[in-house]
């Protein structure tokens, strides 16, 4: 996903000639929306029968009109069958935590990602981000519907922190989890990396 965003960043004729310049920038406005619904879904799977599902359901409501606002300001159901699908895997995973231990793992999981979220869009709105290959006329050809936000009219700052995003993400997926640290109650492994 990283080498996407670097692709569409310096070279975005080679990605579907230059749409995925704007695919890029949802996609991280996306990410935001998923990287806040993985901390509040880690809290409502840590509650127990009818409160857990009535969180659940309300959580839904949310998002759904949340993945709804999205795809029409950009303009792209795809975006939202993106979303309904990634969501739909997270709200099964909140519904069938097994343990302490599993919804502790994704509570750490989900609050690095969000640390790494904020702290990356903090740092690429304060620092000047090179252009790369996105010119004006390509942004006039491939998304000449782009609003006035920051992000819309400056999509390099969107596509450089996908990039460095996706790679720290990836990098922290790809270690094996390591046995040890886990309690003599539960017996079960935890990431080293969260601990």
């Amino acid at each position: 996903m990283s080498a996407m965003f670097v692709i569409s960043w310096w070279w975005p004729r080679a990605l579907d000639n230059g749409r995925w310049v704007k695919l890029g920038v949802r996609m991280m406005v996306l990410e935001f929306i998923l990287v806040h619904s993985g901390v509040l879904l880690g809290v409502v799977a840590a509650r127990q029968g009818v409160e857990r599902g009535r969180s659940l359901l309300r959580l839904a409501a949310l998002y759904t009109i949340f993945g709804v606002v999205i795809a029409l300001v950009f303009r792209s159901w795809e975006i939202l069958a993106s979303f309904a699908a990634v969501m739909s895997g997270r709200y099964w995973s909140a519904c069938t935590a097994r343990g302490a231990a599993d919804v502790s793992a994704s509570q750490r999981r989900a609050a690095a990602s969000l640390a790494l979220y904020v702290g990356l869009t903090f740092i690429t709105v304060i620092i000047p981000v090179p252009r790369g290959g996105i010119t004006p006329a390509l942004l006039e050809e491939v998304w000449r519907t782009r609003g006035s936000g920051l992000w819309e009219r400056h999509p390099e700052k969107a596509l450089a922190m996908g990039s460095v995003y996706f790679l720290i993400l990836g990098i922290i997926e790809a270690r094996a989890p390591r046995r040890g640290g886990a309690s003599a109650r539960d017996g079960e492994a935890r990431s080293g990396l969260f601990e």
